[in-house]
């Protein structure tokens, strides 16, 4: 079993409705200390996330192209 946790920073986001939409990889993904990994994603309104990821248990080598981020209450 393989468990990911992941935190970030959020630029440019202007108003709260900007944070949800498709986010792309824009920079490179770089592999840090303790099997972790960093990815910087952009979605259609220009909001950045500079992501930081560590997984425990299996060996994962997957880089992130894109995700899909929404806001729920």
């Amino acid at each position: 079993m393989t468990r990911a946790t992941a935190k970030g920073n959020v630029f440019n986001l202007a108003k709260v409705e900007d944070f949800s939409g498709n986010y792309a990889a824009v920079g490179i993904g770089a592999t840090v200390g303790g099997g972790g990994g960093a990815t910087v994603l952009r979605n259609q309104h220009g909001v950045v996330i500079e992501l930081l990821s560590t997984t425990q248990g299996a060996s994962v080598m997957a880089g992130v192209e894109g995700i899909r981020l929404a806001l729920v209450n």
